[in-house]
């Protein structure tokens, strides 16, 4: 029935037959008959002293909704049993929160009553939600809204000791050099193929710099979280001086890939690739490029991409960017890598 789902959402208390016969489309007969069903049914009281409309079927000028009134008086006993660190009052005077979420505030209080002690020892998102709910993935779920899902004093999300679990990179480490560069790599094709050689050929110099480390970038996988790249250096490589290099496709994505990057991992040495673009200029030159996959611009600072460049591979970019075209990293293929790589320069 159109006029009950139109008085449910009406937010007043007091609706007028003028106004539901302008907003909802129905012929004005179906339309009183189903006041006059809603009448009876005690959703809608007719406001008498409004007097009738003189139309017929007779409608009253204006009506009174009825609206059921939830009864809450089972949930407040145990509002006032949580755990001192939940805010008590909010949830008094709103039970129907409380309600929504029993179940979970209920998990949290009792972990709080029983268990706190464990908050003193670091576990990681889903262990930590498993082990206070029953539920792995709910404190994920609920991560960027923590505050307002539960309604807490003196207890925020920092305090559930969690530690971050990022998704690891695809990474190959060549063992035969004691030292060397990290390079990463948009698309997995490039990222074995440039694996492979290192692998079976022994070769890990490309453009003059030897590189130990092959990290598989997966698109937009290493922007996700801010010292992504500060803390595989830290934790994977160790100390010491790691310069990064980036190689990617060449399109707006790609740029704005590099340079977000950068952005994220400001104590980290990373430079772009420029060689291995400028082939892919040169290898592309007589060739039909393709058409971008998405003709949305993503922010790229195009000037500050361009300044790597000399003159004449800025305009060769431009006129590839603008008209609506890209370079994947994929027009360098094995044979063109192999080609171009060497032995280790240490030995």
């Amino acid at each position: 029935m159109k006029v009950r789902k139109y008085i449910e959402k009406f937010p007043k208390k007091i609706i007028g037959a003028a106004e539901l016969m302008e907003k909802i489309i129905l012929p004005y007969g179906l339309l009183a008959d189903e006041v006059t069903q809603l009448v009876s049914e005690g959703l809608l009281e007719p406001v008498k002293s409004s007097g009738l409309n003189g139309r017929r079927p007779v409608l009253y000028n204006r009506y009174r909704i009825v609206r059921n009134e939830k009864d809450y008086s089972d949930v407040y006993g145990q509002i006032r049993l949580l755990h001192g660190k939940f805010d008590h009052q909010y949830y008094l005077d709103h039970p129907e929160s409380y309600r929504e979420q029993e179940e979970d505030i209920r998990a949290l209080s009792d972990f709080l009553w029983h268990r706190a002690k464990e908050l003193e020892t670091p576990m990681s998102i889903n262990e930590r939600s498993f082990s206070i709910f029953g539920k792995e993935k709910l404190l994920k779920s609920v991560e960027k809204k923590f505050s307002s899902c539960f309604h807490l004093r003196d207890f925020i999300w920092e305090d559930l000791n969690i530690y971050a679990t990022p998704e690891p990179f695809f990474e190959y480490i060549h063992p035969n050099i004691p030292e060397g560069d990290i390079l990463v790599v948009e698309n997995k094709d490039t990222w074995y193929t440039l694996r492979k050689i290192m692998r079976e050929e022994d070769k890990v110099r490309l453009f003059g710099n030897d590189f130990k480390v092959l990290l598989y970038g997966e698109g937009k996988k290493i922007t996700r979280q801010s010292g992504r790249l500060r803390e595989y250096s830290e934790e994977v490589l160790g100390e010491g001086d790691h310069r990064y290099y980036y190689f990617g496709d060449l399109d707006y994505e790609g740029i704005s890939i590099f340079q977000e990057a950068k952005q994220k991992n400001p104590e980290i040495q990373m430079s772009l690739l420029t060689p291995a673009y400028e082939l892919m200029l040169s290898l592309g030159e007589n060739m039909k490029y393709p058409m971008t996959r998405d003709h949305r611009m993503p922010r790229a600072d195009l000037t500050a991409f361009l300044a790597l460049f000399s003159e004449d591979h800025q305009k060769k970019i431009l006129d590839i960017l603008e008209g609506g075209y890209y370079i994947p990293q994929e027009i360098l293929n094995y044979s063109t890598f192999k080609s171009h790589m060497k032995g280790n320069s240490h030995v």
